[in-house]
C-alpha cells in the first residue's frame, strides 16, 4: 500500500514537472518565432528599424513593468488557471498581428502579450524550484533551460520552414501556445504553492532579493551579457571583416552553446556547489572575451570560444534560479523568482545600448571589453557569496 501511495505520488510530481518543462518550451518556441516575425513584418509595412526596436522594447517594458505585481496575482488566482489563461491569451493575441495591420496595434498587442509571457516563465521557474529535491536543484532547472534553448531554435526553425508573409507562421505561434492550455488545466499533480498576500506583494520582491542578492544579480548579467552578445556580435563581426556567412555560423554556434552546456554546467553545480559555481562562471566571463579579441584575427578559432562563452553566459540563469530555490521558502519563490526576471529584464535593456556605446567608442572591441568589465563588477559578490 505503501508503495503504491510512493509511485503514484512520484508520478503526480512527474506530470507536474512535465507541464512546467513543457511551459518553457511553448514559450521558447513562440519567442524563436515571433521575434524574427514581428519584425520582418514590421519592416515590410514601415521600412523601418526604429519602428521594429520601440516593438520589441514593448515587450521588455511590459515585463518590468509587470514583474512587481505577478505574484500577487498568484495569491489571489489559481497559478494554474492564471497559467492557462496567460497561454490562451498569448494564443489569441498573436492572431491580431495579421488581422490588423496597424502599427500602434502592434504595439499594445506586443505589451499584453509581454505582460501574458512573463506570467508564463515566473510560473513554470517558479513550479520546478518548488518541485526540485535539493540535491539535484542545478540539474533539473538546466533541463528546463536546455528545453527552453531547444524550443527558441525550434521557432526559429519554424520560421524558416513558413516564411513571414500570410497568415502561416501567426498561425502556427497560435497553435504552439494554445497546445499548452490542456496539458496545464488536466495534467494532475501538485500544483505551484501560491505566496500569502504579504509574500505576493511587491515589497515582498525586494525583501525576498535580499535573501538571495547574488543570484537575482546573475540573473542582471545573464540578461545583460546573452543579449548584447546576441545583439552586437553580428556588427562586431562585420567589422572586423567576417563574411555573412561565418557570422551567422557564430550565431548558431553560440546557440549550441547555450543549448550543451546547461546541463553539464547543472551537474557540476549541484555536486561542487552553486556559489562556487557562480564564482568560477564569472572568472570566465571575464576572461573569456578577452580571448575571443585576441582571437578575432583567426577566423575559426573564434568557434569553440564563443561556444563556450555563450553556454556560460546561459548558465547564470540555471545556477542563479537554483540558489534561490535553495535560500528562499516555498511561499517566496514567486516573488524571488520575480525579482530574478525583473533583474534579467533590467539587463536586457542595459547591457546592448552600453555595448553598442562601448563599442564606438573603442571600434570594434570596445563591445567585448564591456562584456568583460560587466563581469568584473560581479565578480567580488560572487567570491563572498562563495565564502560565506
Amino acid at each position: 500500500m505503501a508503495l503504491s501511495f510512493l509511485i503514484s505520488d512520484t508520478h503526480a510530481r512527474t506530470r507536474s514537472l512535465f507541464v512546467a518543462i513543457m511551459c518553457g518550451g511553448l514559450a521558447g518556441c513562440g519567442f524563436g518565432l515571433l521575434m524574427p516575425l514581428i519584425s520582418l513584418n514590421l519592416e515590410a509595412m514601415t521600412g523601418s528599424g526604429a519602428q521594429a526596436g520601440i516593438n520589441a522594447a514593448a515587450a521588455a517594458l511590459a515585463m518590468i513593468l509587470a514583474t512587481p505585481f505577478i505574484p500577487g496575482l498568484f495569491s489571489r488566482i489559481s497559478p494554474r488557471a492564471l497559467l492557462a489563461a496567460s497561454l490562451a491569451v498569448i494564443a489569441l493575441g498573436i492572431l491580431v498581428f495579421p488581422a490588423v495591420r496597424e502599427v500602434w496595434v502592434w504595439f499594445g498587442t506586443r505589451f499584453l502579450i509581454g505582460i501574458a509571457v512573463t506570467i508564463v516563465f515566473i510560473a513554470s521557474e517558479t513550479w520546478i524550484n518548488q518541485l526540485a529535491k535539493p540535491e539535484r536543484r542545478a540539474s533539473l532547472l538546466a533541463v528546463y533551460a536546455t528545453v527552453l534553448s531547444a524550443g527558441f531554435g525550434s521557432g526559429g526553425l519554424l520560421l524558416a520552414l513558413l516564411g513571414a508573409e500570410g497568415w502561416a507562421p501567426w498561425i502556427a505561434g497560435a497553435a504552439i501556445y494554445a497546445a499548452g492550455v490542456l496539458p496545464v488545466l488536466f495534467l494532475r499533480g501538485p500544483g505551484l504553492i501560491p505566496p500569502s498576500r504579504d509574500e505576493g506583494s511587491p515589497l515582498a520582491m525586494l525583501t525576498t532579493a535580499r535573501l538571495a542578492p547574488a543570484a537575482i544579480l546573475a540573473g542582471f548579467l545573464f540578461g545583460a551579457l546573452e543579449n548584447s552578445f546576441f545583439a552586437l556580435m553580428p556588427v562586431y563581426g562585420e567589422r572586423t571583416g567576417l563574411t555573412t556567412t561565418l557570422i551567422g555560423l557564430l550565431m548558431t554556434t553560440g546557440a549550441l552553446g547555450a543549448l550543451c552546456l546547461q546541463i553539464p554546467i547543472g551537474n557540476f553545480a549541484d555536486r561542487a556547489g552553486r556559489m562556487r559555481t557562480l564564482a568560477l562562471i564569472t572568472l570566465a566571463a571575464v576572461a573569456v572575451p578577452l580571448f575571443i579579441i585576441a582571437s578575432s584575427g583567426f577566423g575559426f578559432a573564434l568557434f569553440p570560444l564563443i561556444f563556450l562563452y555563450v553556454g556560460l553566459a546561459s548558465a547564470y540563469y540555471t545556477v542563479g534560479l537554483s540558489v534561490i530555490g535553495e535560500r528562499v521558502q516555498a511561499g517566496q519563490l514567486a516573488a524571488a523568482n520575480a525579482a530574478f526576471i525583473f533583474a534579467y529584464g533590467s539587463g536586457s535593456l542595459v547591457g546592448p545600448p552600453l555595448g553598442g556605446m562601448a563599442m564606438d567608442w573603442i571600434n570594434p572591441h570596445g563591445f567585448l571589453l564591456a562584456l568583460s568589465v560587466i563581469a568584473a563588477i560581479y565578480l567580488p559578490i560572487a567570491l563572498r557569496s562563495w565564502r560565506r
